[in-house]
């Protein structure tokens, strides 16, 4: 009878450890594919990125060439180029709130900011080549924020500067860049325009503003 007992009880712990077991495996496996998909995602956002980068460096270099009966075609295609990277800018930070930081995430990012920074130099290569009248828009943010606060304060600011764009359509280009995350020409953007602290909102080349802004604040900063 004792053994009878002893051998159920027996049965049962092996029963309920392959049941772990093939539970453990499921969700391994199936925890593998997910990250296996978003890394594969990322890997094609990353090349898609090189490709489009080197395809804005031939057109700047293009535009420093044209004449100015080229420029109502080149400044549609800046604006067209900004609206893409700005959409796949929200893919980026969709993966980031949805994945732990990866080295291969932090290129991702290094390469948006790349783009964002070279689509900047050619807006204003254009505003002074083409005499327009359209307003840039830097916003320089803190890319991993120490606390809550920080956290919050730019979520409000990004959010208002989102509202600007809407407001104004193709009248503002609005480029939000990291500004802390380790490349030279940043820093160099941020030694130029002497900004002593993030975030920082650099309007049209010529004003710096730090921390929140309401609205209409930055509204009447931009041109009529």
């Amino acid at each position: 009878m004792v053994h009878q007992i002893a051998t159920s009880r027996f049965r049962v712990f092996i029963e309920a450890f392959l049941a772990v077991c093939v539970v453990f495996l499921i969700g391994f496996s199936l925890g593998y594919f997910i990250e296996s998909g978003r890394a594969d995602a990322l890997m094609r956002y990353s090349q898609g990125y090189e490709i489009e980068a080197l395809d804005l460096r031939l057109q700047n270099y293009y535009y420093q060439l044209m004449g100015e009966d080229t420029c109502t075609l080149a400044i549609e295609q800046n604006f067209l180029f900004a609206d893409q990277l700005y959409e796949k800018g929200l893919q980026l930070e969709r993966y980031e709130e949805s994945n732990q930081i990866t080295a291969q995430m932090v290129n991702e990012k290094k390469l948006y900011v790349l783009l964002k920074t070279e689509l900047w130099m050619n807006s204003i290569l254009f505003k002074e080549k083409c005499k327009v009248g359209f307003d840039t828009i830097v916003y320089l943010y803190v890319n991993e924020p120490e606390n809550s606060a920080k956290v919050a304060e730019q979520k409000i600011i990004s959010n208002v500067l989102k509202s600007v764009k809407e407001s104004r359509g193709n009248d503002v280009i609005l480029l939000p860049i990291a500004g802390d995350i380790g490349l030279q020409s940043v820093e160099l953007q941020k030694r130029i325009y002497n900004i002593t602290s993030l975030p920082a909102i650099i309007i049209n080349e010529k004003e710096v503003l730090y921390g929140f802004q309401r609205e209409e604040d930055i509204l009447k900063r931009l041109s009529e």
